[in-house]
């Protein structure tokens, strides 16, 4: 009996100080043989799992940098840091919208100086075409545009090529004008139509004389051809006779009506430039309207046409 209550006192006094052991185990020990489990499990475990044994709560520190080490694994087998990817990612969205701004800027400068370029040109036929109109075009200079446009002659050059590009550029617009004017006129009576014509020509003739004179009197610098495209605007001018006379005289050819409607419009041209002619006895508008009327009678008289007015 006194061996046992040894045996006894003996194992309850080895029990406590198995238990004070930092390296006791737990448990029994791992059938394979491996280590068994401890309070530092965590450790082998991986740093993305570790565990404040003491607190039972994770470890900030340590999980903080486990998911900052568990980056994104690219096809080399490197580790890239999501971080750095979202600054380069923004730093490229950056720089495509720094380049659009770019493109936009030499785009709006590009409409902007076409706006300017194109307003100069414009104020400076506005101003020869005044010029012309008020005081005829002998009188205008280059200086005196460059002037008034707030430009240098050079300037003015590089717009049109040379002064004749200037001049050429308001006469075809007063040829258009005109032409636009003469397409109004009514082409239910052929007569008729011609005299409508006559009459038209003469009243743009008095609202635009020295525009029209300049259409007629400007000669080219060292004498170059006129160019075709007005030439061509003339000719569209003259053929509006065409379709009347036609109808007028179904037995006449192209040519025998090509230049009788020019005679014609070279007829009333002379009567009207001379009759508003300021230098010489000036004929009255209304007088002028008669005396075309007139000549259109004994014209059609003679080619065997009824006039009817």
């Amino acid at each position: 009996m006194g061996e046992v209550a040894k045996g006894r006192e003996a194992a309850e006094q080895a029990e406590p100080a198995a238990l004070e052991t930092p390296t006791g185990t737990v448990g029994p020990p791992h059938p394979e043989g491996r280590a068994p489990l401890s309070k530092h499990a965590g450790d082998v475990a991986g740093i993305c799992d570790a565990i404040d044994w003491s607190h039972g709560e994770p470890q900030q520190g340590a999980a903080k940098a486990g998911h900052e080490s568990c980056g994104v694994i690219d096809e080399g087998g490197g580790d890239i840091n999501s971080e750095s990817l979202h600054f380069a990612g923004l730093r490229a969205k950056l720089n495509n919208v720094h380049m659009g701004s770019l493109k936009m800027n030499n785009v709006q400068e590009k409409s902007l100086r076409g706006q300017k370029k194109s307003g100069r040109r414009l104020q400076i036929v506005e101003i020869a075409r005044g010029i012309i109109s008020a005081k005829g075009l002998k009188s205008l200079k280059v200086r005196d545009v460059a002037e008034a446009a707030g430009c240098s002659v050079g300037s003015v050059y590089n717009e049109f090529g040379d002064f004749d590009g200037v001049i050429l550029t308001v006469n075809r617009e007063t040829v258009q004008a005109l032409t636009a004017r003469l397409r109004g006129v009514p082409a239910k009576d052929p007569v008729r139509q011609l005299y409508g014509l006559a009459a038209t020509y003469l009243d743009f003739f008095a609202e635009h004389a020295n525009l029209l004179r300049s259409l007629f009197e400007h000669r080219m610098e060292d004498d170059r051809p006129y160019p075709d495209d007005i030439l061509q605007m003339v000719m569209d001018a003259f053929a509006l006779m065409h379709p009347p006379l036609v109808r007028l005289l179904p037995d006449a050819n192209d040519v025998e009506i090509a230049l009788l409607s020019r005679t014609l419009f070279s007829a009333v041209h002379g009567i009207i430039s001379l009759g508003l002619e300021e230098r010489m006895v000036a004929v009255p508008p209304q007088m002028l309207r008669q005396q075309i009327e007139q000549f259109l009678d004994a014209h059609l008289a003679g080619l065997g046409i009824l006039p009817r007015r």
